[in-house]
């Protein structure tokens, strides 16, 4: 079924795993463009080789950006403006597993944070201010269960408490903070989880802004191998993931958890602002709008939106001042 036709796509982190293995399906489903947008040229052309190797139609472009820094979501931006053609959808991918130390980018953002949103933020951004989204362009974001709250060892900060207790009752600091991996203590799986919140309230907060026919939604592949995304990963956690999950049924399969992004470039304009993911306590399975409350609190999600903004000094539009624009 060629749903993609005559359509162009950006997929991040496409030179591995789940985006990868996205960027073949794609192809498949007959896009007229797919763009893979990874750390560097080399991973890129590397990755455009074996999937033409393995049968695949050379409809690939390369796209250099690293999703850590803003800059190079701007940067990307530019040169898909410069390409010519609008975008139809764009596949958030990429993203990492936090080691057990400490990592920032060059604006002093934690590095699983940044990865996650900071050059996504940017690009998106980007690509809104030069007018290069289609009329009714889908944005996927990955997000995770772990968002839940329901994972042991996985613990999404307490924003509220983290206000309380070191930002004299302003969330929004608090957030910045969090963001920043500060001050409390570093745990990696925490960071990774509360990254991944803010994805949720961000695809809601975008949600409001967008002009009426694009959407956006954050969208869970699921639990999958990935040796790339738990590269940063402590040894032992990378060891043991290594051996438990292809003991779970349809785990470690990356052809079903790269499905559900093209599955969601497929809902209509009235499905937007919404996070995907597994069925409550589940891993795996089909796609559910996931019900939490702390989903649903828009105070958090502009909080979010307004942290990512001051962050990444990058508004809605990109081209307007972070300050005089911010929601």
């Amino acid at each position: 079924m060629n749903t993609g036709q005559g359509k162009t796509v950006i997929i991040t982190g496409a030179n591995s795993g789940i985006g990868y293995e996205a960027a073949k399906q794609l192809e498949k489903a007959g896009y007229e463009r797919v763009i893979l947008a990874c750390r560097s040229n080399e991973k890129a052309e590397d990755a455009r080789k074996r999937l033409i190797a393995a049968g695949a139609k050379d409809v690939f472009e390369a796209l250099v950006i690293d999703t850590s820094e803003p800059s190079s979501g701007k940067k990307a931006a530019e040169v898909l403006a410069s390409n010519g053609g609008n975008i139809d959808v764009l596949i958030l991918n990429a993203g990492m597993m936090p080691g057990s130390k400490l990592e920032k980018n060059s604006d002093g953002m934690e590095l699983t944070f940044a990865s996650t949103l900071a050059g996504h933020h940017a690009l998106v951004m980007g690509l809104l201010e030069k007018g290069k989204l289609s009329e009714h362009a889908r944005i996927i974001i990955s997000g995770s269960e772990g968002a839940r709250g329901e994972m042991s060892g996985m613990n999404v900060v307490d924003l509220d408490e983290l206000a309380e207790k070191h930002f004299g009752g302003d969330l929004g600091a608090a957030m910045i903070g969090a963001a920043k991996g500060e001050p409390n203590p570093f745990k990696g799986m925490d960071a990774y989880v509360t990254a991944k919140t803010y994805v949720a309230w961000w695809a809601a907060a975008l949600s409001h802004k967008l002009p009426q026919g694009m959407t956006v939604n954050a969208v869970s592949p699921g639990a999958a191998m990935d040796t790339a995304f738990m590269r940063n990963m402590p040894w032992l956690m990378r060891n043991m993931m290594q051996l438990i999950m292809p003991l779970i049924a349809d785990t470690g399969k990356v052809g079903p958890a790269a499905r559900r992004y093209l599955d969601a470039a497929e809902y209509g304009d009235d499905v937007t602002g919404k996070f995907f993911a597994s069925p409550q306590k589940k891993m795996i399975g089909p796609l559910e709008v996931q019900p939490q409350a702390h989903f649903a609190d828009t105070n958090k999600q502009e909080l979010a939106w307004t942290a990512i903004t001051k962050l990444t000094g990058v508004g809605y539009p990109a081209s307007e001042a972070v300050g005089e624009e911010m929601s």
